[in-house]
């Protein structure tokens, strides 16, 4: 084949009138180079065709002169052999690349770009939109792939969601990386010549790794995010110039047949060039994120949840007790955690695990069922909540001997008698069974907040037999999430003011695209606050603090029972303060068992929740986050961790200041986003205060916390 290539460079202010459909495709059929103008200060953006890859180059502007950059070739030069992992698109069991040419290119408005490109030798159409964001400069990349018609079906077995290179020398690579209970720990690497690679095999988006990554150079940060809830792949490549990132979906057991007339949307990537540090960049990707959550503006409410004071087993009687204290607090929601539910069956002695799929209140731990709990809620001014785990399915449920074709096998595996199974919600008659069952409970009893858990690891997902091909010929695990996304948001249109809160065994599948359609997602299991503060700088680099829900759990410490009780020592560092500030670092809730509570405990708890839905929660949930320390380790024997929120009109902020093992009993911090001559007052939680000016305090406030792992929060706001 003749290679045919396109660039599109940037450089001014506004993009250039687009070309009309004629002009794109005399262009496209040139044998030299078709040019495009996007101009994206401070980026200048080469889109390329090389043969079985279609890459993006991402240059600045000299810092000299503000003129862009000379450009530096990546290695191998710009007609070189594009590499094995840039493939867009490869078929067959060999994977082999598709080539393609490029058929139409046309910019529907002035920040977007779409190209489209024809394969050579197969009946393939590929549409990929570049779209620029005005407000944050965060470009994605959108594809979509299309059988074209008169042709036997295409075998897809690699696809590519992005290809960049980045032409300007790396300091830091900045990932996140965990496990259960230790999410999101904030990993900083020099660039070395082996390259970094990501990925999840889990079936979601993973404990091991966000699909999240930062490049840091001399005066400008890279981001690189994939919105996508299922398996994935993001790749490194360091180079002495820069670097080269890859991302998308994984090409580990996935096979997707295409056949005339249906198409393979790919995830959203998104990719980001910012003039100065990872606080900068962060802020512009958490405005993306925002504008694109369900009811962006809705509050969050306070909320008290029963997972840890009942572990799994709830009844009348503990919900009468807990109710009425939760509103003593001041939350303003009560959700009911796992354990209320039986099989179509009855009741029986299984646990909580194993009674999931039919969703019947049980009898014997409600035995005037939920209705009274719900109403019990109201009456204290409560939003009631429920726990659902949807997809997962106990051995005893009804719904599992009824369809078994609706269950995943995963690599082609029956699921086993005696253990929990997988609804496949590539399944339409499946997806809707859950629909209305969930939403008939619903209705029946009012409920407002709805966590939805997913305590299981689905790998490649899989097809049961005797399916009809039309299904089957999809990757299972795109089918589950597709579904999955259809799913909820079917659920939000039926239920206008809920508040719908993701959860996979803590933030085992917590990515943007599922929390484009979620309000919130608990960020982890993990109830000591030393580690918790951890995950919390991690999980707010890739995601912004609203939509990261948290509890106060541990108190008194050794309180959890199936956690403490199986620790040699509980970790009691940390007052109840400390751990409310941790806890009220998003979204916020309280899970811990305050009949053990003194009313010493309950005065300060009350006092937290009142300072937050008054002053700090606005502030957390709309302002700009700046991390004043780096991460915190998880043992928490780090020196002092700060986070600062600012509202968005310089109005005022939040300061959470956290002494670890640090010496010193006093530390200066710099709070930026303020107005410079506007004169503000500076709150301790305690009560004293100061006045000064938005300069003085961009420059300097002095914090003492006189002992170890306490902690201070400090309130300012125009005098």
């Amino acid at each position: 084949m003749r290679r045919r290539r396109f660039l599109a460079s940037a450089a001014g202010v506004a993009v250039s009138p687009a070309l009309p459909p004629h002009a794109a495709s005399a262009a496209a059929g040139d044998p030299g180079v078709a040019r495009w103008t996007w101009n994206l200060p401070p980026n200048r953006y080469e889109f390329s065709l090389r043969g079985a890859a279609f890459t993006c180059d991402c240059f600045g502007p000299d810092p000299a002169t503000n003129e862009h950059a000379t450009r530096i070739e990546p290695p191998g030069g710009t007609d070189a052999a594009a590499p094995a992992n840039a493939v867009l698109v490869g078929v067959g069991a060999r994977r082999a690349p598709v080539s393609w040419n490029l058929e139409a290119l046309r910019s529907p408005d002035a920040f977007t770009l779409v190209f489209v490109l024809r394969a050579t030798d197969h009946p393939l159409e590929a549409e990929v939109t570049f779209a620029a964001d005005s407000r944050t400069g965060l470009l994605s990349r959108h594809t979509v792939l299309r059988h074209s018609g008169g042709g036997a079906d295409v075998e897809i077995t690699a696809t590519l969601g992005l290809w960049v290179g980045v032409h300007e020398p790396i300091d830091r690579i900045i990932h996140l990386a965990g496990a259960w209970a230790e999410e999101t720990q904030v990993r900083r690497e020099r660039p070395g010549e082996a390259s970094l690679v990501m990925e999840s095999r889990a079936g979601k988006t993973g404990f091991a790794f966000q699909p999240y990554v930062a490049l840091r150079a001399a005066r400008t940060t890279y981001l690189c995010q994939i919105l996508w809830s299922g398996n994935w792949m993001l790749r490194v490549v360091p180079h002495a110039a820069g670097a080269m990132i890859t991302a998308g979906l994984n090409d580990w057991k996935f096979r997707h047949r295409l056949s005339p007339g249906h198409s393979l949307t790919l995830p959203t990537i998104l990719f980001g060039r910012f003039e100065g540090g990872l606080n900068h960049a962060t802020q512009r990707l958490h405005d993306y994120r925002r504008a694109r959550r369900p009811d962006p503006k809705r509050v969050i409410p306070v909320q008290f949840n029963s997972w840890y004071p009942i572990f799994g087993e709830p009844t009348a009687d503990t919900m009468a007790t807990l109710v009425p204290m939760a509103r003593r607090l001041g939350c303003e929601a009560f959700v009911l955690d796992a354990g209320w539910y039986r099989t179509a069956d009855g009741d029986s002695a299984e646990d909580w695990q194993t009674r999931t799929g039919d969703w019947f209140v049980s009898r014997s731990r409600f035995p005037s069922g939920l209705r009274a709990v719900g109403a019990l809620c109201r009456a204290h001014g409560l939003r009631f909540g429920l726990w659902f785990e949807p997809e997962v399915i106990g051995p005893p449920s009804a719904i599992r001997s009824e369809h078994p074709e609706w269950l995943h096998h995963i690599d082609g595996q029956k699921p086993l008698a005696r253990e929990r199974a997988i609804l496949n919600l590539g399944i339409p008659a499946a997806r809707q069974h859950v629909y209305d069952r969930i939403t008939r409970v619903m209705s029946a009893l009012g409920v407002g907040w709805m966590k939805w858990d997913f305590n299981a690891d689905l790998g490649p997902g899989g097809w049961a037999p005797g399916l009809p091909e039309r299904l089957t010929a999809q990757d299972p695990l795109v089918a589950h999430y597709r579904g999955l996304y259809r799913l909820q948001d079917s659920i939000r249109a039926a239920f206008p003011d809920l508040i719908l809160e993701m959860c996979a065994s803590g933030g085992g599948r917590m990515d943007g695209e599922i929390l484009a359609r979620a309000h919130v997602n608990w960020i982890s299991d993990q109830p000591g606050p030393l580690r918790k503060l951890a995950i919390h700088f991690g999980t707010q680099l890739a995601h912004p603090a609203v939509v990261c829900n948290d509890w106060l759990v541990e108190w008194p410490p050794g309180a959890i029972p199936g956690y403490d009780d199986q620790q040699p020592e509980t970790d009691a560092r940390g007052d109840l303060a400390f751990r409310l500030r941790v806890a009220m670092l998003g979204s916020f809730g309280v899970s811990a068992p305050m009949d053990r509570w003194t009313e010493s405990d309950i005065a300060i708890a009350a006092a937290h929740i009142a300072v937050y839905r008054a002053r700090v929660r606005a502030l957390i949930q709309h302002g700009d986050q700046y991390f004043l320390t780096p991460a915190p380790p998880a043992d928490g024997n780090g020196d002092w961790a700060a986070i600062w929120y600012a509202a968005k009109d310089g109005s005022g902020g939040a300061l959470f200041a956290f002494r670890l093992m640090g010496e010193d009993s006093a530390r200066d911090f710099a709070l930026p986003g303020l107005l410079a001559q506007e004169r503000y007052r500076v709150r301790l939680f305690s009560g004293a205060s100061t006045n000064t000016t938005g300069a003085a305090l961009a420059t300097r406030v002095a914090v003492t916390v006189a002992e170890r792992f306490d902690s201070e929060l400090i309130l300012v706001g125009l005098a």
